[in-house]
């Protein structure tokens, strides 16, 4: 495909998007999320709606529409762009992942530079990771113990389909490794990633959860430890906070 072609399409795109966009909104984006991509102020609901709505290039043969996505995602100077991508992928992974995806979209979280399109990527992630635990697992691995605070909170975050019934589909020994690695980081987004987890895996293995809690409370930072304290009861609330206050002021 021909650059020419690309830049056709990318054309398409910005101009879709900056009708339903909102520039002072997008500053404002932009400059709450410290992220260097420019942002056209678009709301999630109107975006999502725009994406289904379609593209020329949706005619085009499956691998070259992931062609087409992947040289926006790594090229375009836009946030929206990018979210437009996560868009179209994030329906069609919840019903079925093809394997050319990940050799792929892995290349995705190079770009990264903000919290929402870490986590808009880590939850396509968290599919093909389910789906593909073999090649993705160890990738996990290999971002977990990275010096960049995003691809150690993507590390994190694709260990779990979001929130709610479903979103636990990994044992505690699969999980807790990762967690454990990130606790003495104390940049806020690998800790709020930390206590997003511990708060999440709780639902599934609640004993377990609140024993690793009773361990490492105070090695985990403020943001991390009240996330993941979240839904237990009053009670054990309590406990725990307690518990963490006595080994922080040993």
């Amino acid at each position: 495909m021909t650059r020419i072609k690309f830049k056709k399409y990318h054309l398409e795109i910005i101009e879709a998007l900056t009708e339903i966009g909102n520039p002072a909104f997008g500053k404002a984006v932009q400059k709450d999320r410290s992220s260097k991509l420019e942002h056209l102020g678009i709301k999630f609901p109107d975006l999502r709606r725009r994406v289904r709505q379609g593209f020329s290039f949706y005619e085009l043969p499956e691998e070259e529409v992931l062609e087409v996505w992947n040289a926006l995602w790594r090229t375009s100077p836009y946030g929206d762009v990018l979210f437009a991508a996560l868009e179209f992928y994030s329906p069609i992974v919840k019903k079925k992942v093809n394997p050319t995806l990940w050799p792929v979209l892995r290349q995705w979280s190079e770009r990264v530079d903000n919290w929402c399109h870490s986590d808009g990527l880590s939850a396509i992630y968290s599919r093909i990771l389910e789906s593909y635990p073999a090649e993705v697992y160890p990738q996990l691995i290999s971002w977990n113990n990275a010096k960049s605070e995003w691809l150690r909170r993507i590390s994190l975050v694709s260990l779990i389909h979001y929130s709610g019934k479903n979103a636990v589909f990994l044992p505690p020994k699969k999980v807790l490794p990762l967690v454990s690695n990130c606790l003495n980081d104390q940049r806020y987004y690998v800790q709020t990633a930390v206590g997003w987890v511990l708060r999440e895996m709780g639902n599934a293995y609640p004993g377990e959860i609140t024993k690793y809690l009773e361990m490492n409370a105070a090695k985990m930072g403020s943001p991390a430890f009240s996330r993941a304290i979240e839904k237990h009861s009053p009670k054990e609330h309590k406990h725990l906070q307690e518990m963490r206050k006595l080994k922080l002021a040993k």
